[in-house]
């Protein structure tokens, strides 16, 4: 009975493209590009693309997934923290996430960071690369003007959750522990200012939010 009217109710709603509209903006117009299809008279603006590199020498991870946007230094810029859902190993197998890797696939880039913020550098010289990148935006002028890694070493990032003092808790969606073949154990939440200065905020674990699959935070204020 549930499928039948599961089935009836797709029929329904079984519409054409052509016939589509967002109200009152019209018809949606294929995008010549296969990035974002829009009405007539919007537009898009991509920045930060995957294997850029970014302000730091570090290129921007893939795996793009939660994030939040706070006020910039002056009136017209404003910083987005932004999550990278991707992780190099799953146990002790390597995963096809290494090819977004901020560090590149190789992990050729990794002499330029600071190991002491990198929160598992896991055996092998190969570290977790999930984390997070701080992008600075011009909102006046509509360009990007600096972003950088901000935290890695910690494994798919999903989602989390600003906070009303301007920081951003990330999620580390992972419950590996040391014995799996890392360094630290992993299912933490994790706090990242929302500061436009490059530079890697030095991880420290919020133990006092429990340990496992964190998908996203709210704050009460």
């Amino acid at each position: 009975m549930c499928c039948t009217r599961i089935s009836e109710f797709k029929k329904i709603l079984k519409i054409s493209f052509d016939e589509l509209r967002i109200i009152p903006f019209g018809k949606i117009l294929l995008d010549p590009n296969s990035i974002i299809d829009l009405p007539k008279e919007f537009s898009y603006q991509t920045f930060s693309k995957t294997g850029e590199m970014m302000d730091d020498g570090l290129l921007v991870p893939g795996g793009h997934d939660g994030m939040a946007a706070f006020p910039g230094i002056t009136k017209d810029t404003t910083i987005l923290v932004r999550n990278h859902e991707i992780r190099a190993y799953k146990k002790e197998l390597p995963s096809k996430d290494l090819e977004k890797s901020g560090f590149g696939e190789d992990n050729r880039l990794l002499k330029r960071i600071n190991s002491d913020h990198l929160y598992d550098s896991r055996l092998n010289n190969r570290p977790a690369i999930g984390g997070t990148t701080n992008l600075v935006y011009n909102t006046k002028t509509n360009r990007l003007e600096k972003h950088f890694m901000s935290l890695v070493g910690t494994n798919n990032n999903c989602a989390g959750g600003p906070t009303p003092w301007s920081t951003w808790i990330t999620c580390d969606k992972d419950t590996l522990t040391s014995g799996d073949n890392f360094d630290e154990d992993h299912g933490y939440n994790f706090e990242v200012t929302a500061r436009s200065i490059t530079g890697l905020t030095k991880i420290i674990p919020l133990k006092a939010m429990g340990r496992f699959n964190h998908e996203a935070v709210a704050v009460d204020s």
